[in-house]
């Protein structure tokens, strides 16, 4: 081979070179608005490192936790800009990309023997899912967030007529705003930050929330506690950018809903019995806690039906295919 052909070979060699990718790992970046203590935080940590093993770190999860890249909602809206691949926010936050995800936040809709039952977690975020993905968006999952029930500061409610003309604190969301308002009770919505002072101040005379909402941001301001059962079983839902996703290989595809799905399962019986040792501190430091009779039930229930008509006559289709879903699987 002459000089000059061997100085071609030896320039194309290097120009290939030059133009071949590197080798890097894909990011999945997942940010989180509480606390790195949360539970929640725990089981994305736990998702991360099962993801990293399953693709032997071809795919590397990125956790973000109280709000140092974005809280819920504006990770919510950075889906699909390249700077957010999943978020994981209390599915009443989805209401705004769809009304229809409301179904999932309607009184005693949701129970844990339900969402226990695998068939029927699935076919439910199959069926939610299929609501997001003309917004190139995709539910992976819905995981337990509380069995929510009532803090008041000064009232010790005992019955529904107790809540007339009490202001309420609640995430937002039409279906919780309609469920406050349902109890003569006037909904105000404001950050989880805000409403521990709020309360002490006497500006709201109560709080829609969970244990840890309770134990970790309200303390003992907030003196009793109020429960119905099944009342509002509310979730997070597990939301991914879809294009990103579908641009995964198949293996990491696999690697991240293998993952959710063995995360999700495991997680509503834990999560169950995290909630109850919240409850237990809350009451040995000196608050009461107040659980509705069936018969007291009974009033919340007609709240529940008069919330649903309502909603039916606003999406039709909706609750019939959950109730397809359910007879399929139960």
């Amino acid at each position: 081979m002459s000089m000059l052909k061997r100085f071609i070979a030896a320039t194309a060699a290097s120009c290939t070179l030059a133009l071949a990718p590197a080798a890097f790992s894909a990011e999945l970046v997942l940010p989180n608005e509480v606390a790195a203590s949360h539970w929640k935080t725990g089981y994305m940590n736990e998702f991360a490192e099962r993801v990293g093993e399953r693709t032997q770190g071809a795919l590397e999860v990125k956790v973000f936790p109280a709000s140092q890249l974005y809280n819920d909602q504006d990770a919510l809206a950075a889906l699909g800009t390249g700077a957010v691949q999943m978020v994981w926010p209390v599915s009443v936050r989805i209401e705004t990309i769809d009304p229809r995800l409301g179904a999932i936040n309607l009184p005693f809709t949701l129970t844990d023997k339900l969402m226990n039952n695998q068939c029927y977690a699935k076919g439910l975020t199959e069926l939610m899912s299929s609501y997001v993905e003309p917004r190139q968006l995709k539910i992976l999952g819905l995981l337990r967030a509380a069995d929510l029930f009532f803090i008041m500061s000064r009232r010790d409610v005992k019955q529904i007529a107790d809540f007339k003309g009490s202001k309420i604190r609640v995430i937002g969301g039409r279906v919780f705003l309609d469920t406050i308002r349902g109890l003569q009770a006037s909904p105000v919505s404001m950050p989880a930050s805000e409403m521990s002072t709020a309360l002490g101040q006497g500006a709201i005379d109560g709080v829609f929330t969970s244990a840890g909402g309770w134990a970790e941001m309200i303390g003992q301001t907030g003196k009793h506690a109020y429960y119905v059962p099944n009342f509002s079983l509310t979730t997070y839902a597990v939301v991914v950018d879809k294009v990103w996703f579908d641009g995964l290989s198949q293996a990491e595809q696999e690697a991240v809903t293998s993952s959710m799905d063995e995360i999700t399962s495991k997680q509503w019986k834990e999560v169950v019995v995290e909630d109850q040792k919240l409850i237990d501190k809350m009451v040995a430091g000196g608050a009461t806690f107040t659980q509705a009779t069936a018969e007291e039930s009974k009033a919340y229930q007609q709240i529940a039906e008069n919330n649903k008509e309502v909603f039916a006559k606003a999406h039709p289709e909706v609750l019939p295919a959950m109730d397809a879903i359910e007879a399929r699987c139960l």
